[in-house]
């Protein structure tokens, strides 16, 4: 081969790599526990049109974040330790695209056990026939994704408080395994100031559920969502735009509590994670 055609594979070689280069993709943390979240950022040179990410069996869409893309993806409390993956699809502007598989290894963690005694008028609460249209609205309020990001940096505690359940324990309901916790139960005395644990907009406000009293929902952006339950009153509206701080209601006894207090719950993408992540979050 000339030296003229030698170097002129070569700079076809420089541009083929440019083309096909991978974003540059950082995982925080890259070896979580159950009940954390992973934040996944794709950045680089070239203008992406589009990105996702399969996890645990789910997609996630990458959203703009910054002057990069990124999408958060939630570790499920009862999901088992050891080695995994997520997988990135990209897709440039230009039209070429790839995917890259991103090793992610799952800590160990343990959850304690909850035994709990409820009357049989609170039990009956349950399965009652109305509380369908109570998980229907709050479903649909956990569905919400918004593009836009309201919330910067770590998450306020809404209450102060003796914490009575915490996130992940297994539960059981007078004798029998009901469910796995899916937030934190702060005690607090009845009418305690409830406050918004981050910028946001109210995606649900409602004080007539029987089973999860007066609920509020806040939807905080990219799949990110906290939910306040057993509240005495409410302070917010449907649609309304809270900042990190605002009171939102009061603690209550409503639904099926059994004593003063609020459950406050975080959720990514309708999966329930852990509230105290969310307090002191990883630098990315």
């Amino acid at each position: 081969m000339s030296l003229r055609h030698a170097l002129a594979f070569a700079l076809f070689l420089s541009v083929s790599t440019a083309a096909f280069a991978a974003p540059d993709i950082r995982a925080v943390p890259s070896s979580p526990r159950p009940g954390e979240v992973i934040f996944v950022t794709l950045c680089g040179d070239k203008e992406l049109a589009r990105a996702s990410c399969s996890w645990n069996q789910k997609s996630y869409a990458f959203l703009p974040y910054e002057d990069a893309s990124r999408v958060l993806l939630p570790v499920p409390a009862g999901l088992k330790v050891g080695g995994r993956h997520a997988t990135i699809y990209w897709r440039y502007a230009d039209g070429e695209g790839g995917k890259q598989d991103l090793p992610i290894e799952v800590r160990p963690r343990q959850f304690g056990i909850q035994h709990l005694t409820l009357s049989a008028a609170q039990e009956k609460k349950y399965s009652a026939p109305e509380t369908a249209r109570e998980y229907k609205l709050i479903s649909a309020a956990l569905d919400t994704v918004t593009e836009e990001c309201y919330w910067q940096g770590n998450f306020l505690r809404p209450v102060q408080g003796r914490i009575s359940t915490a996130y992940g324990l297994q539960r059981y309901v007078n004798g029998h395994f009901d469910y796995r916790h899916k937030g934190v139960d702060i005690a607090a005395p009845m009418g305690t100031p409830v406050q918004a644990a981050a910028d946001g907009v109210v995606s649900l406000a409602d004080d007539s559920f029987l089973l999860h009293g007066q609920t509020v929902i806040v939807d905080h952006g990219q799949g990110v969502a906290t939910l306040y339950l057993h509240l005495s009153q409410i302070d917010v509206s449907p649609g309304e735009s809270v900042k990190q701080g605002q009171i939102i209601g009061r603690v209550g006894a409503t639904g099926a509590a059994t004593g003063p207090h609020l459950h406050y719950g975080v959720y990514v993408y309708h999966e329930a994670v852990d509230p105290f992540f969310w307090m002191r979050l990883p630098k990315q």
